[in-house]
């Protein structure tokens, strides 16, 4: 686990001065007690790792000093999830073990068979958050894109190769369909009652793929995080 990491959605340069509010100054004061002139470790999500000095503390902020600035290239594939809206307890879940695994977009859609159909402003802030704390946990420099789509009868044609989880016994294995020399693919996965006929017809009109994950019918989170973790041995792989 990385030294303890705050967030700030700016741009770390270094002998630049930055102010810390809300639950990231929180955290610094209230949690861990730092002071003036400790030294802490700041991430914008970016690709950006910083050490800062804390010049002062106040009630509700903190004011750092940047001494020093690393930039991490970005990922070089995208590794895409778009998961059927599940239950609230069960996105918290893919979200936080997502990043953790590397996917760098969630896309988040109302399927058919979806127990949640739309999303809240607040739920999405807090959905962000989530992300943020497992990027700082896990050491990651760049933060997941959580973005809201529509069905998927409204997809845009895909950027890259899209699979999706088939439960049909004759599907391929996802490992005989990948492929490393892409610069990214799409995995989609149904809500828990699975996708409709329908939605199955309209990801293969959109040249998506059905593939096995496994030999057993894997719950949505579970089938979400076993492509995740497929995906990321196949890239270390490499």
């Amino acid at each position: 686990m990385p030294a303890e990491r705050y967030y700030i959605d700016s741009a770390l340069t270094i002998g630049s001065t930055l102010i810390l509010e809300g639950t990231e100054f929180h955290h610094l004061a209230h949690v861990m007690r730092a002071a003036v002139d400790d030294k802490v470790d700041l991430v914008n999500g970016k690709g950006t790792l910083a050490k800062a000095t804390i010049e002062s503390v106040d009630k509700k902020k903190a004011r750092l000093a940047i001494q020093s600035a690393e930039t991490e290239d970005p990922p070089t594939f995208e590794v895409i999830l778009a998961q059927a809206m599940p239950r609230l307890n069960r996105l918290d879940f893919i979200l936080e073990k997502g990043t953790e695994l590397g996917m760098t977009e969630i896309w988040l859609f109302p399927g058919v068979h979806s127990e949640r159909k739309a999303l809240t402003e607040h739920q999405i802030e807090r959905m962000k958050a989530i992300t943020i704390a497992a990027m700082k946990q896990c050491g990651r420099l760049y933060l997941p894109k959580i973005l809201v789509k529509p069905p998927i009868s409204d997809w845009q044609p895909p950027q890259f190769p899209l699979f999706f989880g088939d439960v049909n016994p004759s599907s391929p294995n996802f490992q005989n369909l990948w492929n490393p020399k892409a610069a990214g693919l799409i995995f989609a996965v149904g809500p828990e009652s699975g996708f409709t006929a329908q939605e199955t017809q309209q990801l293969i009109e959109k040249n998506g793929n059905g593939v096995k994950l496994h030999q057993s019918i894997l719950r949505t989170d579970t089938a979400s995080l076993t492509a995740l973790a497929l995906v990321n041995h196949w890239l270390l792989s490499r």
